[in-house]
């Protein structure tokens, strides 16, 4: 028998989320009624457009004429030409530069196994999760420089003196739910010019983001096509967390120290590993784009954000320190009396409402825990009631 990958015991026993669903379940057991604020997953349902996409396409495999196989590994290009029509109308991008995806999970997880294990990566602290556990499989453990979002700099990274190979980036950010400066970004693309070095933008939130001063787009900062792979996912955007669709922009002049494009090692990479998006689910994300469709959505995302905002406000006038909340659906909640994450987290359990312990993102999340405004309003507010009697 073979031996094991030994950089997979390097990972933590169990992953993060995992922990925090056995204490819930655990609560649930004893037919407790959960008030769950720390749910990343919806709980609207899609939009009706969406819905009738999915339906037509299924339909068409019960005729020969319309019936579809194997699709291209790298997407369908009529939702590829939508992509680059809606969000990348201002910028010159060509089809062959979008790569669809099973989920953005799926894309981060995969990506760092282009490059070179002795690559030097800066991951945000706090972060999601993946981006350290991914590097970590890839044998780059002693190789990670952690950057701290920390409160008295509004959460966003400093630049850092470490000459980083790879630099995952992420607006609005998960936990924090704080999206970037213009000034931030900017910084780091001209950190990452002149380091030779690569970002991984991770744009999933993008579809919630209202501030002024925060942009949608890395390729937003001049300079960004040179040094930036952005991905964005339909799970956030449009609710398909179980249809699973996301895609990335890859730039066909950005290259690898060895002068290897980057756009044509992932184009291989995927032709391997991946089969490509079910035809249903890429029509599903298809009808995304275009008046009824962008109508739907919005009216998703801002009942997302009303709940939020309802959190938000809440957890002020209760006297709670708390960030985030405008540019995204987080809530990032300071822990009263110097309370340790894990404590407060279980002090609310306790009460039935689940959080996301900040320690679980990185050692800077200690101290916070993130609240979720994906629940819905009852949960929200029965939740509010409950802390104000914390």
């Amino acid at each position: 028998m073979p031996k094991i990958n030994s950089n997979l015991l390097k990972l933590k026993k169990d992953y993060f989320f995992n922990e925090i669903e056995k204490k819930v379940l655990f609560k649930k057991q004893n037919n407790e009624k959960i008030l769950n604020l720390g749910v990343g997953d919806i709980t609207q349902p899609l939009a009706p457009i969406v819905i009738e996409a999915m339906k037509r396409a299924a339909d068409e495999m019960k005729d020969k004429n319309t019936l579809k196989g194997y699709g291209p590994s790298s997407g369908y290009r009529f939702l590829k030409q939508k992509i680059l029509d809606n969000d990348y109308k201002n910028f010159d991008f060509e089809i062959d530069e979008i790569f669809i995806s099973s989920g953005m999970k799926y894309s981060l997880a995969n990506i760092s196994d282009l490059f070179s294990e002795k690559s030097k990566v800066g991951i945000l602290d706090p972060a999601y999760p993946l981006y350290t556990d991914a590097n970590i499989i890839n044998g780059r453990k002693q190789n990670i420089v952690y950057l701290p979002l920390l409160e008295e700099n509004n959460f966003e990274p400093l630049l850092t003196d470490s000459k980083l190979d790879i630099i995952y980036l992420c607006s609005p950010n998960n936990p924090t739910g704080i999206a970037f400066s213009k000034k931030t970004l900017k910084n780091w693309v001209d950190y990452a010019k002149k380091n030779k070095s690569l970002i991984i933008f991770d744009g999933a939130y993008e579809a919630f983001i209202t501030s002024k001063d925060s942009v949608k787009s890395i390729y937003e900062i001049t300079g960004a096509k040179d040094v930036a792979i952005e991905m964005r996912s339909f799970s956030k955007k449009a609710g398909f967390t179980s249809l699973r669709c996301s895609y990335l922009v890859i730039p066909k002049n950005i290259k690898t120290l060895d002068n290897l494009s980057i756009n044509s090692l992932w184009n291989r990479y995927i032709d391997t590993k991946s089969g490509g998006i079910s035809y249903p689910i890429q029509k599903a994300a298809e009808a995304t784009y275009g008046g009824e469709g962008e109508a739907q959505i919005q009216r998703i995302i801002s009942t997302y954000m009303q709940n939020t905002t309802t959190l938000l406000t809440g957890l002020k006038k209760l006297g709670y320190t708390a960030y985030g909340g405008i540019d995204s659906p987080y809530v990032w909640c300071k822990c009263p009396k110097s309370m340790k994450s894990m404590d407060f987290f279980d002090h609310l359990l306790e009460k039935n409402i689940v959080s996301i312990p900040g320690i679980g993102f990185g050692s800077s999340g200690e101290g916070f825990v993130r609240f979720s405004g994906f629940a819905n309003f009852e949960t929200i507010n029965n939740a509010l009631l409950n802390l104000g009697a914390l």
